[in-house]
């Protein structure tokens, strides 16, 4: 403890003045009372209790003279000396990215950052503090936050969101957060070059906490999987990014029933990889690769794929109008226009729009008809209904005015009318046919057409039961239409944990944690798969070091904690207790 105004030990003359006026005052003359009762127990008792008949007698004289003293300290302004992390402006920045999963002494990076954060903490003195953490959106979760008490609780909710960290993105919204001021910015990562950080600002400092070195990592790198006329053939590409060669166990499980169909013994060499491929596996919904190995990052040892991926590529019939390709172009969609007479040579594994009826039978995958050419349309007027579908789930179709219809095939579902005639249907291999050409509707001028034809191309581009692969945290806008029973869907692990939920029409959030998953709304279920970025699934050994003016740990600033207010709450307290004192006792006395 120190003192900041010593000047003000003059002060300490006043309660020696009144300690000396104490021994000076006026003695009372003692007088003998003629009754004798209650004598002998009221001498018992003093000769029991001296000194508390001392302090009875004299408790005004003692709470004045402590209350002098405490002024008088509180006068010299004491202190008590802390060290704290240099800056006026503290920014922790917090990487949770599945790689700080990563562990080391039975602790995963991500922890023991988050125990130095704890530790951290106790030395921010009152500097306010900003805490944001990364991915494709860095978010900020604290900001200017003074109460160590909320920077706890904020730093202990923290989770890995196992996305990319998107380290440009992290420095661009750090930039934005500088005020001009000396600035101590923490980066809680696993590995970050030098070179990478901005170095340009003199009033910056960066205090980088990365990993341990020496960590090993065997992973599943890639894993893919397709149908064949003879089931299933998988291929998988194991790496290992450790200085000496690994063994373990490769597993394939197949989703639908959990059956082990493959299980093999592996040893990957010293930084490179390994190559595995397998012909003729039972037919499943999908697989689950895994690895079993002594390395200390189990994240990306595990690997799923769903099978019938969405296709990557839409051809437009060239006799079509213009228009059906400009709609598919506005929605960001892969489309490429090609005649007519070369849609039989197209990959089997393309999306084909035309209005070539023989196309509904010669392609494997649906096809979307806009308009008929082996039969000829009559008018038609109404109003236009629907049936609830998913490719109804973004579109409003009341408003569309439709003039003539084709014949409708009579084994197709009917999704949507012109008064009682089929306008839209639906074929059980999950052909859209639309029985009016472009010229026959003003639908072309409506801004559902578009969306009407990315909902259709993305139903028909994936099984019904399979919503495809997602990063972690990936937003999308999905498709979908809820039960009739339920107002939204509902996201569930595949051990049938509650994930969330989001709103028919609503936007689709991906989980964070890579796995199998599933969308339920009353009696309709979908499948999805999370998985791993690639950047994830490689470790560097990392290394923790400084760049700018402050010290090696960041504690090299004294910060003076001053004492004067609890001074002087104790000084009020003691006056309130003498007037107590002095009232029970009587103010005439």
């Amino acid at each position: 403890m120190g003192f900041g105004q010593l000047a003000f030990l003059w002060t300490a003359i006043i309660p020696i003045t009144v300690l000396l006026y104490y021994f000076f005052r006026k003695k009372y003359v003692e007088k003998t009372i003629s009754s004798t009762m209650f004598w002998e127990t009221v001498m018992k008792e003093t000769k029991v209790s001296p000194y508390l008949q001392n302090l009875q007698r004299n408790a005004l004289f003692y709470l004045q003279m402590l209350a002098l003293f405490l002024l008088m300290f509180a006068l010299l302004h004491p202190y008590l000396k802390s060290q704290a992390i240099a800056g006026e402006h503290i920014i922790w920045v917090v990487d949770t990215s599945a790689t700080m999963l990563a562990t080391a002494d039975d602790e995963s990076v991500f922890d023991k950052h988050k125990k130095e954060m704890m530790k951290l903490s106790e030395q921010l003195a009152g500097k306010p503090l900003t805490l944001m953490t990364t991915g494709e959106e860095p978010t900020i979760l604290l900001r200017d936050e003074t109460n160590v008490s909320i920077i706890k609780s904020t730093i202990d909710k923290l989770a890995v969101q196992y996305e990319q960290e998107n380290l440009s993105k992290m420095l661009d919204f750090t930039k934005s957060l500088l005020k001009g001021k000396e600035t101590s910015i923490y980066l809680f990562t696993d590995h970050v070059e030098r070179s990478e950080l901005p170095v340009e600002n003199d009033k910056v400092t960066w205090f980088v906490k990365g990993s341990p070195e020496n960590l090993i990592n065997v992973s599943i790198l890639r894993f893919g999987a397709t149908s064949t006329d003879k089931g299933i053939s998988a291929l998988a590409q194991l790496s290992n990014d450790a200085a000496i060669g690994q063994q373990g166990t490769f597993e394939i499980k197949s989703i639908g029933n959990g059956s082990v169909i493959v299980k093999e013994s592996v040893e990957i060499p010293a930084n490179d990889t390994l190559s595995l491929s397998f012909k003729d596996l039972p037919n499943s919904t999908g697989l689950v690769a895994s690895l079993t190995i002594e390395d200390n990052y189990a994240v990306d040892n595990e690997s799923t794929v769903l099978l019938q991926q969405p296709a990557s590529q839409t051809y437009v019939d060239g006799s079509l109008h213009q228009l059906v390709t400009s709609a598919f172009q506005a929605m960001d969609i892969p489309v490429s226009s090609v005649p007519t007479e070369q849609l039989a040579d197209l990959s089997e594994g393309a999306i084909v729009v035309t209005n070539q009826t023989e196309q509904l039978t010669a392609s494997k995958l649906p096809v979307m008809l806009i308009g008929r050419n082996d039969e000829k349309a009559k008018e038609v007027n109404g109003v236009i209904t629907t049936e609830r579908d998913d490719v109804f789930a973004y579109v409003e179709m009341k408003d569309i005015f439709v003039s003539s219809l084709y014949p409708s095939f009579p084994n197709y579902e009917t999704i949507a009318r012109v008064g009682d005639d089929p306008f839209i249907q639906r074929s059980d291999k999950g052909d859209l046919i639309i029985l009016a050409d472009i010229q026959m509707t003003d639908w072309p001028l409506h801004p559902s057409f578009p969306l009407f034809l990315w909902s259709s191309r993305e139903q028909m581009s994936m099984n019904s039961n399979n919503l495809g692969t997602f990063s972690p945290n990936e937003r999308k806008a999905l498709s979908l239409v809820t039960d009739e029973t339920a107002e939204e869907w509902e996201i569930f692990s595949s051990n049938d944990e509650y994930i969330s939920s989001f709103e028919d029409g609503g936007q689709f959030f991906a989980p964070s944690k890579p796995g199998l998953y599933f969308v339920k709304s009353g009696q309709n279920e979908k499948q999805f798969a999370v998985a791993l970025e690639q950047q994830e699934k490689h470790i560097e050994n990392g290394t923790s070091f400084t760049i700018g003016n402050a010290s090696q740990d960041g504690v090299q600033e004294t910060v003076k904690t001053s004492l004067v207010p609890w001074f002087l709450l104790l000084i009020v307290l003691l006056l309130i207790i003498e007037w107590e004192v002095q009232r029970r006792r009587g103010f005439t006395n």
